[in-house]
């Protein structure tokens, strides 16, 4: 029997294009793992189903996967340590090193440039009166989200440092969606303060990488396990119409929210003697919703889920997130506590099946049966921890999750996705101009707000199919 070092030696004195795909060729002839584990070999893997996505669409729509944050830091900031500490955290995750090129069979592939690039440049805008600085650091952080990025290219991230004051500066990052997610912030930010204080000698590489979990999803949706549960949740999922497809298009529009506090307290309180989440309450809220909106008494809502279902991909920078369908079931007129125990049972089954990528779950061209998503964010928050300086977050432009989260973003409704701080909820709801009016959306979340009052003042009365 062949050992593993004989094959080592056998792929050695192939040619590096061979020898890498000799590498494939051994890797797919191997049982697939539930969990994604590291590669074998550093060759150029398949992007993940929602990487070949971006990727065909950034080709007529510039800068659509493009992701800005912008940091406000007070105090003596040595800037080349910081520079020397963004690029030790480009070098410790491969998903800041990646382009997608072409094979020879016209499908791209995902390769790691072995050398990180740092693209970052430096304003000092402290000449200004304070009024005049601002107004240019927040035309900045703009001009950062249509940051043109690009896969192909390698260019996924971009760096601005203003000085906006003698011991005041604004940080600003671009990042390409394909390769960072909401839950890679508080990764990258945590690395680049351990490289800041430490030194990058502090920044040993991830037990996984992003690559791995990109070739990982390959073999195994391909694998038998892959193939069973997805069939299994298209099954689920078979019975439910399909969204309705807009027919302007799609026009990206922004809405500022915040749920009343009264009802939505008093709702999360009911929820929680339940043993339901904030998530779930507001969700099975929504679902109530929704079900009179359409007349119907099961609907289905699109959740984005962190993905990252292994322990080891919690410390990796990239883009794991999905989305996931959750289906409500209110026959029978059920009251809403007794919603709340199916939703806690829906919510469940549905994250465990994060592994499914949405772009693949629904790929027969028809739209989702959902145009409603939402998400209640819950990141790690990871303050950026660097010596004697004072980190505060600064606004920036609204995230294009409807083109993110979405395989057709034309079937889009609306995506609410709010965050939980301090006794209050509120966020952005980005709709599709198309589709919905701001009334639509201001009337989904008001919705919201009267069903939780309700089932708090009469949790013992069945919910009825309308008003």
């Amino acid at each position: 029997m062949a050992t593993a070092a004989g094959f080592e030696g056998t792929l050695a004195a192939l040619p590096e294009a061979k020898r890498e795909l000799a590498r494939l060729m051994l890797a797919a002839r191997q049982p697939v793992p539930a969990h994604p584990a590291p590669r074998s070999g550093a060759g150029p893997v398949p992007p993940t189903a929602l990487q070949a996505r971006l990727w065909r669409r950034e080709r007529t729509h510039p800068a659509v996967a493009t992701g800005s944050h912008a940091l406000r830091l007070t105090g003596p900031l040595d800037t080349r340590r910081l520079r020397d500490a963004l690029t030790g955290v480009l070098r410790r995750h491969e998903a800041l090193r990646t382009r997608l090129t072409g094979s020879t069979a016209g499908r791209p592939l995902l390769e790691v440039d072995e050398e990180p690039v740092l693209r970052f440049t430096e304003a000092d805008l402290s000449g200004f009166t304070p009024q005049a600085a601002a107004a240019r650091t927040a035309l900045q952080i703009t001009e950062s989200a249509s940051t043109v990025l690009d896969l192909e290219s390698g260019r996924t991230s971009a760096f601005r440092l203003l000085r906006t004051a003698p011991d005041e500066h604004v940080l600003i990052l671009a990042s390409h969606l394909a390769v960072f997610d909401g839950w890679s912030s508080g990764v990258f930010l945590a690395d680049l303060a351990a490289g800041y204080r430490e030194g990058t000698g502090h920044l040993p590489p991830p037990e996984l990488q992003f690559p791995d979990y990109a070739a990982w999803q390959h073999r195994w949706l391909d694998g038998p396990d892959g193939s069973a549960e997805l069939a299994c949740r298209r099954a689920v999922f078979a019975s439910d119409p399909r969204a309705r497809r807009a027919a302007g298009g799609f026009e990206r529009g922004h809405l500022p929210v915040r749920l009343a506090r009264g009802p939505v307290a008093r709702g999360l309180e009911l929820g929680a003697a339940e043993g339901a989440t904030p998530f779930m309450t507001l969700l099975a809220a929504l679902g109530v919703v929704l079900a009179r909106r359409e007349g119907r008494t099961a609907v289905v809502i699109g959740t984005p889920a962190a993905g990252r279902f292994a322990g080891a991909l919690e410390g990796a920078v990239g883009q794991f997130t999905t989305v996931v369908p959750i289906r409500l079931d209110l026959t029978g007129g059920p009251t809403f506590r007794e919603l709340l125990h199916r939703t806690r049972a829906a919510v469940a089954d549905a994250l465990g099946h994060q592994r499914l990528p949405v772009d693949v779950l629904f790929s027969d061209g028809t739209p989702p049966p959902y145009d409603v998503l939402f998400a209640l964010h819950n990141y790690p928050a990871v303050p950026l921890d660097l010596p004697g300086i004072e980190v505060g977050q600064l606004p920036g432009p609204p995230a294009r999750h409807l083109e993110l989260y979405s395989p057709d973003p034309a079937a889009a409704l609306a995506c609410v996705g709010l965050v939980e701080r301090d006794g209050e909820i509120g966020g952005t709801a980005e709709y599709n101009r198309h589709a919905a009016a701001p009334e639509d959306v201001r009337g989904l979340l008001t919705g919201i707000e009267e069903v939780l009052d309700r089932a708090h003042t009469a949790p013992a009365s069945p919910l009825t199919p309308r008003h």
